[in-house]
């Protein structure tokens, strides 16, 4: 029970380490006929893209996931609470992202979405906390720089979620984006007028 089974050929294609262009061509022309259309289709991807350790150059879904799950799905052109919750728990493992894939793909959801709950905010700000203090994670390999405290690269990627927050609640945080900015080093002596209780 809830296990995820995937019927052919998503399976043999799942069950590999490497996936090829010729792997691409099969899903698209027996899986994935119609693009991405249910949520039933992200999962099978995100479950290719972590079964295979091995990816080509081919291999790129963020722009057709990030459509389904911001444009598709209600609300359209914007992420709630529940869709958040669900791309949190395809995309990470106990509050890590899982790969460099779904870690592009959440900051691109953040980029492109008129709004964003403060879940999926506090979520990729961790994801950069988690870095900073020494904990792993996949930003660790990506942010060109091993040592512990904000970086550039951190900044550059609080930067855009600051932006989508600017856009869900215009210079209101809640109480817990607050939090989570004051952690990762960027909040300091803002009053209190803007924040609003979680």
């Amino acid at each position: 029970m809830g296990e995820l089974r995937l019927s052919y050929p998503a399976c043999v294609i799942a069950g590999k380490t490497r996936l090829t262009a010729d792997d691409i061509a099969i899903l698209r022309e027996h899986v994935f006929v119609p693009g991405i259309t249910a949520s039933q289709d992200a999962v099978i991807l995100l479950a290719i893209n972590g079964s295979c350790s091995e990816k080509c150059p081919e291999w790129h879904f963020i722009d057709a996931l990030t459509e389904f799950i911001v444009h598709s799905c209600y609300p359209q052109g914007a992420m709630d609470e529940w869709n958040a919750d669900w791309l949190i728990a395809m995309i990470s493992t106990r509050g890590v992202v899982n790969s460099r894939i779904e870690l592009d793909l959440l900051f691109h959801i953040i980029d492109i979405s008129k709004h964003i709950p403060d879940s999926l905010s506090i979520f990729a700000l961790e994801q950069i906390r988690m870095v900073m203090t020494g904990d792993d994670g996949v930003w660790a390999g990506l942010r060109g720089s091993r040592q512990n405290g904000l970086q550039k690269a951190d900044i550059l990627l609080i930067a855009r979620v600051m932006s989508a927050i600017a856009r869900s609640r215009g210079s209101r945080l809640t109480a817990r984006e607050r939090k989570m900015l004051e952690q990762v080093g960027i909040l300091t002596g803002l009053s209190s007028d803007h924040i609003e209780a979680a």
